[in-house]
């Protein structure tokens, strides 16, 4: 054996790299394990499929249509005058973004809460699991808060036999309360009274749950998603999670109707703003039309004119087209004059395109009057300290002072205009100089009359358009897909759930093993030894859990009485050239079986007709005497410190075995190893070999002092014992360390406290049969295998 071996199985030690064949015989052995934590985890996740809640999906589809507006009709008013309808007041241009918000937002929701009184929850409590009931109720609970919230309670109701009356009990922080259907109770912060719905009692135990609307909204927001399908698509699509399918479609569809309602109810809102403003212009123009016709009435009354219009006929046909152009300019003016007056008065309202002669100006109002809806949307579910309320205002008063500027221009036009025409009509009028001041009077009256008469008659078709288009107002969402429910539920999932169970039975396990695997570091199995030396291997004991029965009888055919025969006979083959071979037993530390294994070495070599010298040579530590309940007050420190020189005198018989004697350590002394170097021991082993057949020295573990290598210059066999699951694998490196030096020669190692595998193949023995029954003691070993393979 060479350095460079040894060294390369170090380093394979301490890469500590996963043996997989070794691995597989773990498992092997922890087989039951796996079994009983499969069949609990089966268990386990069988009872949470039943008593899990059964979760439904419901889906829905809305299409969201964007409303334009195209219709363009004009007007003629005196002579030509273009005037266009109302085209963009009443177009809300309905993005999908926008349209998800709203019907995200709280105050839709909380209008569902409290239509459909999900404020109170009824459950059945007469069978082993509890469910909800919807619909199916046989009484309900009529809820009225004392104040805005209420406190969250769970109200257990017993009924008496003929369900007439009831106790109510419950953490809702009250005594048991025995009522009736009708009395009104005060409980959690509001009164409720009961009413019998007419549906038949399935028993006498019931519960309900009662929450407040705040909770409740918090709860449907998180059961209710909303996406957009894509960017080119108008649809949204609802999906609820619920554990009961009919309520679900009823919420979705409650707040699909309660969005759509509200939607129609922001158009007519619009509607019934334009029509208030266009009314009261109407009631202003009516006032100012009527006093024109006063004037005139007067005018022909004082001045005693009765055909005014013949006597000017020559005037006006001359001058009848200045004063259309002048009219139609008049109407103009005085209608952006009328718009701007709206414009500068009211900020909060829509603003009517009474004009589109100038393209600006009409996508001005269009602009004006969608951020101004937006505005009043966002201002529903926040306040106006919102960034984007703030962002859309500033907005709002940039669009506005645009519309001012551009009805000032429209107007200083129309004026220059004006000015132009009546400078024209004023060198008209220098022709006509000689017609009467009545005349000119009349006239005048006339054209202001038939200004205000025109635009008292567009004031009037444009509020019969808005009302019309009020009536034939439709909501800019339709349902495309009706809300309707999953027919299975989507959780639990039976086959994820038994997976999960099935693969947690069997990864807690085997987690186990690999963490037991790798943290090992005591010696295991046989690979454990011969991975990491050279040295031979010279017998293997098996586990017994009771050491005194082993082999106290010579007939014994028990599994470890012949595994100390093969041990026997495989020393034979060692020293069957030696007289009276002697044979030392050493380990790494105390508890490792040495003294039991020399013991029971003896006993074996003893029943064969061998003449058995045991030597207790654990100064420090003795145990052969304790466990062959011998006296040890004389012995081997006795002889050495004595003049005594016959050590026969110090030797016992011992009793229950034939040929088999014991020297024993003596008294403790201080200095073991000077003792062990003594000259005596030569003379001492001299006189033992002539004597005994086989001498078998019990020494102190040689990985603490060095005594037993200074008994190995007199053996002829040195023994190294190793105990499964006690030594560690670092003793190893002791034995290569004995050999590379040459501390120690005739070196062989014995593996003790075998225990049986499952894998029998893979652990120790698997040389040896285990199971081979000889007879005694198969039995017991039978009976408790399960719970070794428990416990391994």
């Amino acid at each position: 054996m060479s350095n460079t071996k040894n060294l390369r199985r170090k380093d394979d030690e301490d890469n500590d790299n996963i043996d997989f064949q070794k691995l597989i015989s773990q498992i092997l052995d922890h087989w039951l394990l796996f079994v009983i934590c499969l069949v609990i985890s089966i268990v386990l996740g069988s009872v949470y499929i039943w008593q899990s809640i059964r979760l439904y999906q419901v889906h829905a589809q809305v299409l969201v249509q964007d409303d334009q507006s195209t219709n363009s009709n004009a007007f003629s008013f005196i002579g030509g005058a273009q005037m266009q309808q109302l085209g963009s007041l009443f177009g809300i241009k309905s993005n999908v973004n926008n349209e998800l918000g709203i019907l995200e937002t709280r105050d839709l929701l909380e209008k569902v809460v409290k239509d459909m009184n999900l404020n109170v929850s009824y459950y059945d409590e007469n069978s082993i699991k509890s469910f909800e009931l919807y619909k199916n109720s046989p009484f309900n609970v009529q809820l009225i808060p004392f104040n805005d919230s209420i406190t969250d309670a769970s109200i257990n109701i017993n009924f008496n036999k003929d369900h007439n009356s009831f106790t109510l009990n419950g953490d809702a922080n009250i005594n048991p309360l025995n009522a009736k259907f009708g009395d009104t109770i005060s409980i959690s912060g509001a009164r409720l009274t009961f009413a019998k719905t007419g549906l038949p009692f399935q028993g006498e135990s019931y519960a309900i749950s009662i929450t407040s609307t705040d909770e409740q909204v918090e709860g449907l927001s998180k059961q209710i998603e909303t996406v957009i399908g894509n960017d080119q698509s108008s649809i949204i699509s609802l999906a609820l999670t619920t554990s009961i399918p009919l309520k679900g479609e009823d919420i979705l569809q409650k707040l699909i109707d309660v969005y759509i309602q509200r939607n129609l109810s922001e158009k007519n809102k619009i509607s019934d703003s334009a029509l208030a403003f266009i009314k009261g212009r109407v009631d202003i123009v009516s006032r100012d039309l009527n006093n024109i016709e006063l004037q005139i009435q007067d005018f022909k009354q004082k001045n005693k004119l009765a055909n005014i219009d013949e006597q000017s006929k020559a005037l006006v046909n001359t001058s009848s087209d200045y004063y259309n152009k002048l009219n139609d300019v008049e109407v103009q003016l005085n209608i952006v004059k009328t718009v701007l007056s709206g414009v500068k008065e009211d900020t909060k309202r829509p603003i009517p395109a009474l004009i589109n002669t100038d393209p600006n100006f009409v996508s001005l109002v269009e602009k004006y009057n969608t951020l101004l809806s937006q505005r009043d949307r966002l201002l529903l579910s926040t306040t106006e300290n919102n960034p984007l309320v703030q962002n859309i205002t500033a907005q709002l008063v940039a669009v506005r002072g645009d519309l001012i500027k551009n009805l000032e221009n429209q107007q200083n036009a129309l004026q220059v205009t004006r000015n132009n025409i009546m400078g024209q009509t004023s060198q008209l009028n220098n022709f006509v100089s000689n017609v009467p001041v009545q005349e000119r009077q009349y006239v005048d009256l006339s054209r202001e009359r038939d200004v205000k008469q025109a635009l008292y008659l567009f004031l009037l078709q444009q509020e019969e358009t808005t009302a019309i288009t009020k009536a034939s107002n439709i909501p800019s969402a339709s349902i495309i897909a009706v809300p309707k429910s999953e027919y299975r539920p989507y959780s639990p999932s039976k086959s994820i759930a038994l997976a999960i169970s099935v693969l947690a039975g069997l990864g807690l396990p085997f987690a186990f093993v690999i963490i037991k695997y790798s943290l090992a570091r005591t010696i295991e199995s046989r690979e454990d030894i011969t991975d990491r030396t050279d040295c031979s291997i010279l017998a293997e004991i098996g586990h017994s859990d009771n050491i005194e029965d082993i082999l106290k009888d010579e007939h014994s055919r028990s599994v470890i009485t012949e595994q100390f025969r093969i041990f026997r006979t495989n020393m034979d083959f060692l020293v069957s050239q030696k007289n009276c071979p002697k044979i030392l037993l050493t380990s790494t530390m105390t508890g490792e079986g040495k003294s039991f294994v020399s013991l029971n070495l003896a006993q074996v070599y003893a029943y064969s007709g061998k003449k058995v010298l045991l030597m207790e040579m654990d100064l420090r530590k003795p145990k052969l005497s304790l466990m062959l309940n011998m006296p040890n007050n004389q012995g081997f420190t006795n002889y050495i410190i004595s003049k005594n020189d016959n050590i026969f005198s110090y030797i016992k018989p011992y009793g229950k075995t034939k040929n088999t004697y014991l020297l024993s350590s003596g008294v403790i002394p201080p200095n073991p190893a000077e003792l062990l170097m003594s000259p005596k021991v030569d003379i001492m082993l001299a006189e033992l070999e002539k004597n005994f057949d086989i001498i078998i020295i019990d020494s102190p573990p040689i990985g603490a002092v060095a005594d037993a290598q200074i008994l190995s210059r007199y053996t002829d066999i040195n023994l190294y014992i190793v105990r499964q699951g006690y030594s560690h694998k670092g003793s190893i490196e002791l034995v290569n360390d004995l050999l590379t030096k040459k501390k120690i020669s005739n070196l062989y190692i014995i593996v003790n406290d075998v225990k049986m595998r499952a894998s029998s193949k893979y652990g120790y023995g698997y040389g040896y049969g285990y199971g081979y029954g000889y007879g005694n003691g198969s039995e017991k070993t039978k009976k408790k295998n399960v719970f070794h393979l428990l416990k391994k």
